[in-house]
């Protein structure tokens, strides 16, 4: 079962799980920013009809950058044979937590928390569901389908916590860090994407990236 996704790596079935497994895990994340921001204090989130697990209300379907993040970018990975990735947000009012900086961590933690728990949950229904003889029968598209999403999950969550800014791991750093911690993730912000691009094109964040999934499909 392990050579699954290897033997239909390059399949139609293999991209649009992978597709489908984008916009669920994201509707997930997102959702689960709105649900805590709202419980926590601040209903911008709801008050925009976003307090949801539905990935396409989470699309700003007149703005080009949404489109572009949410879902041409993650189509595009998913039919060159990656993990599809992408982004997506939701609004957040800092200014309406009772504790704004512990508050708006946890908000930010929320979403790739639910990554990590949904990806549990994709492991233990491929433990339990039996496994089909042929790996490359319809009977092997539910495996086909909890190992992308698996996967999926686990990148997106992980790729969510590290800490530069605006990815979540950035504000759960910020309110554990210092002063002078918390002045240093001020200054970067607006160069945020800049360093993350430097850190996975030209840096050896790709090559961390890849041997930390690789760790977690052992488990699979």
């Amino acid at each position: 079962m392990e050579k699954l996704l290897l033997l239909m790596s390059h399949s139609t079935a293999t991209i649009l799980c992978f597709v489908m497994s984008w916009f669920l895990q994201m509707g997930l994340h997102e959702g689960a920013h709105a649900y805590v921001a709202d419980f926590l204090g601040d209903p911008t989130a709801e008050r925009a009809g976003l307090k949801t697990f539905d990935p396409f209300r989470h699309i700003r379907w007149n703005d080009l950058s949404s489109l572009l993040f949410s879902v041409v970018f993650p189509i595009l990975t998913a039919v060159q044979g990656y993990v599809p990735m992408g982004m997506a947000w939701v609004p957040v009012n800092p200014a309406s937590f009772r504790n704004p900086e512990r508050d708006h961590a946890l908000v930010s933690a929320a979403g790739p928390v639910s990554n990590l728990l949904l990806a549990a949950v994709c492991l233990l229904l491929h433990h339990i569901l039996p496994l089909p003889a042929d790996p490359t029968s319809l009977a092997a598209l539910p495996h086909l389908f909890l190992q992308t999403l698996y996967l999926t999950s686990i990148v997106y969550g992980f790729f969510n916590l590290i800490p530069v800014p605006p990815l979540d791991g950035s504000r759960v750093v910020y309110w554990l860090l210092p002063r002078p911690g918390k002045d240093f993730l001020d200054d970067i912000a607006p160069y945020g994407f800049l360093i993350l691009i430097g850190l996975f094109w030209f840096g050896s964040g790709s090559s961390l990236f890849g041997r930390a999934i690789t760790a977690v499909m052992r488990i699979w």
